[in-house]
């Protein structure tokens, strides 16, 4: 799951409007700039939610 663009956190009640991601994107896995920012991050960090930003959209990989 993606860090909320919103909170900045893993798991939050923020919606798919609120955050501004599809349901996907918000289920997607972290990427390792979002891993980083999740282990020397606070929740409600500034840099947490300026990093989820910048992911809130990445590419989602499909199963095969």
């Amino acid at each position: 799951m993606g860090l909320c663009t919103v909170c900045g956190r893993l798991m939050c009640d923020h919606s798919e409007d609120e955050r501004d991601q599809t349901f996907e994107e918000m289920m997607r896995p972290l990427s390792p700039e979002e891993e980083e920012a999740m282990e020397k991050e606070p929740d409600d960090s500034p840099r947490k939610i300026e990093v989820a930003k910048k992911h809130a959209h990445d590419p989602i990989k499909k199963e095969e």
